[in-house]
Parts: C-alpha cells; structure tokens; sequence
C-alpha cells in the first residue's frame, strides 16, 4: 500500500515574498506572511536575503524594533524579541528604498508538526465526526503554515499563514489542528502549527546528510555522498546516466518521451497524445474490456490488468465506461471514496471535472450543469500511477440528492498508454495483449530512470522542507512518523535519535520533542512494527522527549486510523504537563519501568501509572519467557501499581512483553483513560 505520491511536486518555481519592485533589493524568507503567530516572550529570528551592504530594519508595533546588514552571502538574519501573548500587531521590514509591511501578526505559542501521512492527514480526509469538526473549525486565534511538499525548496514560497475556518481547516494536518485546539483552550492563548509533512517517508529523508554520515546505519552512504561533494553534484551526475537511458528508449520505442512536469500548472496540462482518449466520440472498440464487480475490496488497479512488477505496473492508464441517468438536469458530484492512486483527471462527456495531484484521498467532484444527459453518458480518467499498487481505492460513484449510481460495476474499457520511468513518461504505443507478451524483453530493453528526486532519498526533505524553516521561533516539536522505517525496525532507535538531536541542533536549543507511536494496523506477516514501536518506546531514553500511545484506537485494517482527536489531545497532555506547568495533567499512558523476577511470576513496574492502573475487559496481550527466550501466552493481574505475570508453562521466568503483535488492541490504561505502551522487557 501506497501513502502518498512521491513526484507530484518537482520544481515549482514562485518569487519570495518580496518588496514588489522591478529589481527587488530585499526579500523575506516566505515563512513569515499575514496572519503569522510569533513565539511569545522570545527573541526570534527573521531572516531573508538581499543586496549585500543593505541595512534591513524590523520594527514592531509592540515597540519592539532592530536592525542588520546583509552580508556578503547576500543573506541578512536579525533577532527580535517578543512579549507575553497577544496581538494583532503590524511587523515591519524595511530598506533604505523598500518595505514589507506584515499584518494581523499574533503572538503565542508556536509548535513544528511532522512526519508521515498520518500528520500530513488533512481534516478533509477521513477522520472521526468529520463534518462536524470542520463545521465548527472557528478559531481565529489558531493558525497554520502548511509547507508544501516539494523535492526543490522552493514550493514554499507559494504558501501563507491561514487563519483557522471552515474552508481553511479543510487542508490542516488533523493531528496538529487538534494539538493546537486543545492548548488554545486550554490556555487561552493564540497557537499557531508549522506543518512540513510528507506521506510515506522514512526517517532518512529528514535528517541531515552530515548527521546521517555519523549513525552507523546510514553512515557508508551518506559518507559517500558527502565525498562527491553533496546533492548537487549527485544530481548532476544522475542527470547524465539518465538522458542516456531515455536516449535508448525512445529508440527502442520509436516514441519520444515526456520529462516529468516542472510545475503544478504543468501537471495539470499533462498530454500524453492522448487527449483524444476523453472525447465521447472516441471509438474505444479496440481496448480492453473488465466487467467490474462493485463489490467491497474488489477495486480496480493496474494489478488487476498487470502483474506486480511489470513494466505496466505503472504508468498512464485511461479507462472509460458509459452509463445513463434517470435524471440528468439533478446536481450530480463524482465520488470516489478513499481516492485514486496516484493522479486522476477525470472527465465527463469530454469535460474536465475534475483533477487530483495526491493518492488516497476522497475525490468528489461536482458535475457542471448541463454537462449530463439522459443516455450514453462517457466517464473517462486517466490514471497515473508513480509506484506500487495504483488505480481506484474504493467505491465509484455519481450522487444527486435523489439519485445514487454506483459506477464501478459492470462494463469498463480501459488502455495502458505510457511507463512511468521516475524522470520521465514514455508512451509505448503496445495493445495490451503486446504488453503481456513483450514483458520479459521490455523489462531487458526499457530502462527507468535514476533520481535523487524522491522524497525517501537520504536528507532530501531536511534539505527542502525542515531548513527553509529553520530557524523560525517555536516552542517545540510534533512528529508522526514511522509506518515507513518498519522494514528497519532494528535501526529506528539510532535514525530517530539522531533526527531529534539533528533538529536541536539546527534550531541550536534543546526543544521538547514528542512524538506518535506508530498505531496498531494489520501489516504483512514479514513486518514486525511491534519492534518499530518498541524502538520508539526507547528514544524516549532522550531528554524532554514524550510519546502519545496509540494502542487503542488503531485499525486492523487501515493504516490511517480516523480518531486523529484523541492523537492530537494526548500530544497536547504532553506539553501542557511539561511545558505550560499543569502539574495535574497526566501526561501520558502506563510506560513500562522495571521488572523483579520471581520464582514464579514476574512483577512489572510503570511510569505515569496516574490514579492507577486499570484494565478494559480482560487484562489480555501478556506473554512470558524463560530464559531460552520462547514466549508463551501469560496471566496478568493487576496489583496495586504493579502488574503480575506468570504461566504454569513457564518455570524460572526471566522476560515478559505485552502487545507484541501487529495489530493488538490495549487493554491495560491508566484511570485517566490513556493506554498503556506495547513492550518488551530487557
């Protein structure tokens, strides 16, 4: 299973925030805009570039105010500092000869939200009482800066402090919004969430490449890198090897290839000689034909047509079906609940109505008026998919307020039209009876591309999407990641350790760091994320860091838990205990301390036991072992602050461990009502 599309934002190229002349002499680092919250009672730095010599001068109208030169880097980075909480206040950046003037500024606390999809989660998607969270998203003192995903560094300069609203908080991270709504309530203070979060990621891609040169597990790579000279002078020499290999293939193919889009607006114009394909006079009597099902879990992907890991696997895939209407003048919406994978461009009747660059989220696309007709109406998308399993990711549907047709039953043609080859799409021109039966010599003869341009490639999202906000002034860090680094659970610990202090380092001040244990979910029998969140459970050996337990409200069979509200909330236990001085606030679930081995049971001990130690429903997932290590089912009970453990199979036990599967659902809390940690003792 996919998390997110990894290419969909290459080089997106939008100017600084700037003073607007001709030749622009100073410029703002574009994380400061309009609306923007400021970290209270701290100096914070503000940072852009500029004409070398140029004296920039800030002033505030909390009286506040300071003054510095641009060196000769052309960069200039000046500190100001800030009072208790409130606002709204107007900043002011000026030369000599320009001036940027920033409005309806708060001051408050200020947290970095990060990770995988799980953070990235936007309120839009599935979450738990979606419609009446986002109904009710009016916080005007709550704001969010989404960073966007990019590969580049630059993407950013298109983004803005938004004030939490209805149609805003469509798009904020769930987890960080819920974070951020519970301080705010809590203290009474204006909060604002710096999200910079990309789905499916691993921890590598967010670390430095000089911390990854010292952590054993990543140190020979990211050793070598460093010794060619870095990124840049790796992608120049991908660059070559790979105008090569799209050399051969056009060749071979005797179709000339398209670079991967530069742009969104790119993306969005994407032709690949196949805008033909979406016209209802088209004659498609020559592709493919499926009889679709429309059953629950029998959805249609490109596995459904190809083998895993054949060339066709991925690429361009168009599909067609046509269908009729009781009632066409009524207000139809295209649905596809749990979205495609990875972009669609959906048409209807030759209309574009719509188009989604991101895998996995709903798509719902409201039908123009006019557009449908009683008879004969034509459904056509194109589908392209960048890796994995791709293609729909749950039910088809057009919906009216009377009517519901479900789409993804019955006659649908379809077309593979190119191969996604990472740094380019090649059209192929092959039926799909020649793509079966060429496979074997294509996979020999077609070459794909090698690119650094990956979001999992060592340090790439440090590089564009940690730095050019660092070092904005903030009270902490959030982080939800992990699902990724399963396959390298025995090397978690040491990447994730180094990462925290990696970013401590660049913000130069021992921040609070506290994180997400990964939530149970139903992996592959080879995976072992258990041992993932035990790595977890570990790096909270760091000073001032803290985990919110997610034992209980996992899903066996989504990756995406919907409860982001309790997520949020025990992220927001953790700071207001440690950090805003609510001494009564139980920061987090029963962690496992210590174990007294006996004769015959063994006693376990625990941090943050709270009002103490409860079970929900038998007190079950403990397992017991001798000293040969071969666990079997235990009994637990619970004594006083302590758990007791034992099993007439075992005999002089010596280790215990709980929670140790996959998909387990918690059943010991604390009387707070937070779960217990998944563990294994030493």
């Amino acid at each position: 299973m996919r998390f997110s599309t990894p290419f969909f934002l290459i080089v997106l190229f939008f100017s600084l925030l700037s003073c607007q002349t001709e030749e622009s002499l100073l410029e703002v680092a574009p994380v400061f805009s309009d609306h923007m919250v400021l970290q209270q009672e701290s100096e914070v730095p503000i940072w852009g570039s500029g004409t070398p010599g140029l004296w920039v001068e800030i002033k505030s109208g909390w009286g506040k105010e300071t003054k510095v030169e641009v060196n000769e880097k052309g960069q200039w980075q000046a500190i100001l500092e800030t009072p208790s909480y409130g606002g709204p206040f107007e900043l002011v950046v000026s030369c000599s000869q320009q001036q940027v003037v920033f409005k309806e500024v708060l001051i408050g606390e200020v947290w970095l939200a990060s990770g995988q999809s799980n953070m990235e989660w936007p309120m839009r998607a599935r979450i738990k009482n979606q419609k009446e969270e986002i109904q009710n998203a009016n916080y005007p003192k709550i704001r969010m800066f989404t960073v966007p995903r990019n590969l580049n560094g630059t993407n950013i300069n298109s983004a803005e402090w938004k004030i939490t609203s209805p149609e805003n908080a469509k798009d904020f991270s769930a987890v960080a919004y819920f974070f951020a709504r519970e301080l705010n309530q809590k203290l009474t203070i204006p909060v604002g969430i710096i999200n910079t979060s990309w789905g499916g990621t691993r921890v590598e891609a967010w670390t430095s490449i000089e911390k990854l040169a010292s952590l054993a597990p990543s140190q020979d790579e990211a050793e070598a890198i460093v010794t060619m000279g870095g990124m840049d002078a790796l992608q120049a020499q991908k660059k070559k090897e790979n105008e090569k290999r799209t050399q051969a293939n056009e060749k071979y193919l005797n179709i000339k290839s398209i670079s991967i889009p530069e742009s969104i607006e790119s993306w969005n114009a994407l032709e690949v000689n196949d805008t033909d394909f979406s016209s209802p006079e088209f004659d498609d009597s020559s592709w493919k034909t499926h009889q679709a099902s429309g059953v629950e879990k029998d959805f249609i992907t490109f596995e459904t047509f190809f083998e895993k890991g054949s060339l066709a696997e991925d690429g361009v895939l168009w599909f067609r079906k046509s269908f009729d209407l009781d009632n066409p003048e009524a207000n139809f919406t295209f649905k596809v609940k749990g979205g495609i994978d990875d972009f669609d461009y959906t048409y209807i009747n030759g209309i574009l109505i719509g188009n989604t660059l991101a895998c996995c989220m709903d798509r719902s696309y409201i039908i123009p008026e006019g557009l449908l007709k009683e008879k004969n109406n034509i459904l056509a998308i194109r589908v392209l998919d960048t890796g994995g399993e791709g293609g729909f990711r749950g039910s088809v549907h057009l919906e009216s307020e009377t009517e519901k047709l479900q789409l993804d039953q019955g006659l649908w043609r379809f077309k593979h039209h190119a191969f996604y080859l990472n740094t380019s799409i090649q059209q192929h021109g092959l039926t799909y009876e020649k793509l079966i039966q060429e496979e074997p010599n294509l996979k020999k003869q077609i070459q794909k591309g090698e690119s650094i341009n990956n979001p999992n490639f060592y340090s790439i999202l440090f590089n564009t999407m940690i730095q050019p906000v660092m070092p904005y002034g903030i009270k902490g860090f959030l982080w939800y990641q992990g699902e990724s680094n399963v396959s390298n659970h025995q090397e978690y610990q040491t990447l994730f350790s180094g990462m925290i202090t990696d970013w401590r380092a660049g913000w130069g001040k021992d921040l609070p760091f506290y994180f997400v244990q990964i939530a149970p979910f139903k992996y592959t029998l080879e995976a072992n994320s258990q041992a993932l969140r035990d790595a977890q459970r570990k790096t909270l050996s760091l000073e001032k860091t803290g985990m919110a337990i997610t034992l209980d409200i996992g899903e066996e069979n989504d990756i995406h838990p919907s409860n982001k509200q309790d997520v949020g909330y025990r992220l927001a236990q953790l700071a207001l205990s440690n950090d805003y001085n609510q001494s009564e606030v139980v920061a987090s679930g029963p962690l496992y301390k210590k174990q007294r081995v006996h004769t015959d049971y063994i006693d376990l001990y625990f941090d943050f036991v709270g009002s103490g130690l409860v079970a929900k429903g038998d007190l079950e997932g403990f397992e017991i072992a001798a000293e040969d290590g071969s666990f079997f089912p235990a009994q637990a009970e619970i004594v006083g602050d302590k758990i007791r453990v034992s099993s007439k199979k075992v005999k002089d036990p010596q280790r215990v461990r709980y929670g140790w599967e996959n998909y387990f659902e918690a059943t010991l809390f604390n009387k707070e009502g937070l779960p217990a940690s998944s563990f294994e003792t030493p």
